[in-house]
């Protein structure tokens, strides 16, 4: 065999290895990234129950408002809870619009960045709407003795107070909690701290891509 057919004959067979390596690549891409989409679909339908409560929520701040246009603090209770409804339905829809954006055909260092703005998204609307609850929770109480015939802010002023102070106290110390650990000299706790706040979906999705990413490069 002369040298050019020889040559030839090897980069044909570097080409079908090249291809074969790219089939099973895409193959393996195909597979993990049905899996990761399996996986974000208990955060995206976590995002559609909180966007019912939302909904709900809007109904009852509604409702409690318009009854008692004439009572002040009953009135502010209930435009505090119209309020907080919108934000839960707003910051659901941003976490889903994310979600719905991630393009699977793109480089795993573009889809690793989609799925980092999923986590940034998802984690400011946990801290939005999820801490709130240290004070959010009064209002709904407010609602729930007005049902029972008692308004709790005229009767018992006193319990709105202390229950107010112990909700601002328990925010400042989650701020102070999450100042603490995310100070660089705490990095490895930071991260577990971090991983913890981003929920279990988009734990796994990281892991799908960091699998794929290490197959790229073997």
């Amino acid at each position: 065999m002369e040298l050019d057919e020889l040559k030839a004959t090897w980069q044909a067979l570097d080409r079908r290895m090249q291809q074969s390596n790219a089939i099973q690549l895409q193959l393996f891409k195909d597979g993990r990234f049905k899996n990761m989409r399996a996986g974000l679909r208990p955060l995206f339908w976590g995002q559609i129950v909180q966007i019912l409560f939302g909904v709900l929520t809007i109904l009852i701040g509604v409702a409690f408002w318009s009854k008692h246009v004439e009572v002040t603090h009953l009135f502010v209770t209930g435009l505090i809870l119209h309020v907080y409804g919108v934000l839960t339905i707003i910051t659901a829809g941003m976490t889903l619009g994310k979600i719905r954006g991630i393009d699977y055909a793109a480089p795993v260092l573009s889809i690793q960045k989609q799925v980092a703005s999923v986590r940034r998204v998802y984690v400011g609307s946990g801290i939005v709407v999820g801490h709130s609850w240290w004070l959010m929770w009064i209002p709904f109480a407010v609602v729930v003795f007005d049902y029972l015939g008692v308004d709790i802010v005229s009767v018992a002023p006193g319990f709105i107070w202390i229950s107010t102070a112990i909700g601002i106290a328990g925010l400042l110390a989650m701020w102070g909690f999450h100042r603490w650990a995310s100070n660089p000299r705490r990095a490895k706790f930071g991260q577990r701290y971090a991983e913890a706040l981003s929920g279990g979906s988009l734990r796994r999705a990281q892991r799908v891509l960091d699998e794929v990413k290490q197959f790229e490069t073997e």
